[in-house]
């Protein structure tokens, strides 16, 4: 008979707090103090910068030859006067083949994976700032274009990402390279 009076007596003490809970505006819970939290508010808001717009792009490398590749502009197959560079906020999926069998390493973006002539790794990157980031043999002893770099402690760079600011890129945009052109004499002596 205890026990059934206790237990209804909890039921209802349930019943009033999710009563009560429910009645009282949820701003007075979470703010406790207003003068604090429009501060915070207001000093949050004045200093988080809008991010950049960004692209969707796609890139493909092959690793593992005399030269390293460098990522920096992957919209055009050779370099163009308005071609755009990758810049701050884009999203990169990159896809990379080796010409001998490898583990790749991209410590900047914590990622790794295992790539191969006909078997690709993935690296989906957003490219968050601005810099050059390294993608490195994880085992330089088996790649042969790395075996003249194992005995200097230095590790064996496959490719390179180049990532601009927005403002860098669009300014890389606005002035394209002149073209040079030989000086002509005017014929006079």
């Amino acid at each position: 008979m205890a026990a059934r009076r206790l237990l209804i007596v909890m039921l209802i003490l349930l019943g009033v707090s999710t009563l009560a809970a429910a009645l009282i505006p949820q701003r007075t819970l979470r703010d406790g103090n207003r003068t604090q939290s429009t501060t915070l508010s207001t000093t949050t808001t004045a200093t988080a910068p809008e991010p950049p717009p960004g692209r969707s792009l796609r890139a493909k490398i092959v690793v593992g030859g005399r030269q390293v590749p460098i990522v920096a502009s992957p919209l055009c197959a050779e370099r163009k006067p308005r071609c755009e560079p990758l810049h701050v906020g884009d999203q990169l999926t990159l896809t990379v083949y080796s010409s001998d069998p490898a583990q790749l390493d991209f410590p900047e973006f914590g990622q790794s994976g295992f790539a191969a002539s006909g078997a690709p790794v993935y690296f989906q990157l957003l490219l968050d700032s601005p810099g050059g980031f390294g993608i490195l043999f994880a085992d330089p002893e088996s790649v042969p274009a790395c075996r003249h770099a194992v005995g200097h402690d230095s590790p064996c760079v496959a490719a390179k990402i180049v990532v601009l600011t927005a403002a860098a890129a669009r300014k890389a945009i606005a002035r394209p390279k002149a073209k040079r052109r030989a000086r002509a004499g005017s014929g006079r002596s």
